[in-house]
């Protein structure tokens, strides 16, 4: 579970004012940079596009995701210092909508990567389903499976009293077993599995590209890569207190191990899951500064400019390698 919720309870209570704070601040910020930035994502490509390839319909709904975790985050930032006082079921339904929309956003980050791996790697088998119509049928999968994914969290969250505060967090009295599946998931599916495809695709990526020489190649490129890399650096801390928690689920509860674990992944989780928060926000602020001006960045001319770069680079791996095959083959026939 996001151990944002956490901060409602224990953790905000030991750490003081200053700390709760502080998480207000980074969440109140990533609010105002991210909803406002993914919500101009979302207008240029639904209202300024009228071909969007596959890349840019990853990106949609890459925005679409993170725009509803966001907008998930004021009553978060509420009961930092007021407690949960929304009741039990809008405690599930908002840790459930969190939950759901970060695994998109993650398979969303993952399959871009496989996107770029394709057209660069495969570009001639890859135009028979790097279309807008495959890709369509495609998102309806991923989404189903970040709904399903996110079920566990339904069973693990509830509003409790806490230093006489209603707090919503993990119900750690009868769920271990539940909580040790639920975070393994969310380790392995949520972290492990995508970095793992991202670091071999772009692997692949990089060699290949540094043979070529086109012009639209850099950008493209290097946007798709700043959210990758992006990503890993939100999220790594976060998982890595993560695998402290997991040990802590292992150890007897008894034991002095067991309250060293856990105070280390609940001191860890509180500050890292702000800034795995903040994942959310960044991908605009990479588009407008692949614009080359910040200040233009989020002007809709420039942002259907970077979009539509991306269609043409794929048409120029296209060509590139259409080129060479043509050059090979006229070659042999001499």
């Amino acid at each position: 579970m996001m151990e944002l919720s956490k901060s409602t309870g224990e953790a905000d209570l030991s750490l003081g004012m200053g700390v709760r704070v502080a998480a207000s601040i980074i969440l109140g910020a990533t609010c105002l940079i991210g909803i406002p930035g993914n919500s101009i994502v979302i207008w240029v490509i639904l209202s300024k596009m009228k071909r969007r390839p596959s890349t840019v319909l990853l990106i949609l709904n890459l925005a679409i995701a993170d725009l509803v975790v966001l907008l998930t985050l004021p009553p978060w930032i509420y009961s930092i210092n007021n407690g949960w006082t929304f009741g039990e079921p809008s405690c599930k339904v908002v840790a459930y909508l969190i939950y759901c929309n970060l695994y998109g956003s993650v398979f969303f980050i993952t399959l871009m990567s496989v996107d770029r791996f394709m057209a660069v790697i495969y570009p001639f088998a890859s135009q028979r389903w790097r279309t807008e119509r495959s890709v369509c049928k495609v998102l309806p999968v991923v989404w189903a499976l970040a709904f399903l994914f996110a079920v566990p969290v339904i069973l693990l969250v509830k509003v409790q009293t806490i230093d006489g505060k209603p707090t919503c967090k993990d119900d750690k009295s009868d769920l271990k077993a539940q909580q040790i599946t639920s975070l393994a998931m969310e380790t392995f599916i949520g972290f492990v599995i995508p970095l793992t495809v991202l670091a071999v695709c772009y692997a692949h990526v990089i060699r290949r590209v540094s043979q070529m020489t086109y012009k639209s190649k850099n950008r493209t490129e290097m946007l798709i890569a700043s959210i990758v890399i992006a990503f890993v650096i939100c999220w790594l801390p976060y998982h890595v207190f993560n695998v402290f928690k997991f040990a802590s689920l292992m150890v007897n509860s008894d034991s002095g191990a067991f309250r060293v674990l856990e105070n280390v992944s609940e001191v860890g989780s509180y500050i890292t899951g702000a800034l795995a928060f903040f994942s959310s926000a960044i991908n605009p602020l990479l588009y407008a500064f692949a614009a080359k001006s910040f200040r233009n960045g989020f002007r809709s001319p420039v942002m259907v400019k970077i979009f539509e770069q991306m269609a043409q680079s794929t048409k120029d791996e296209y060509a590139m390698e259409r080129f060479k095959t043509t050059k090979m083959g006229s070659i042999q026939d001499l």
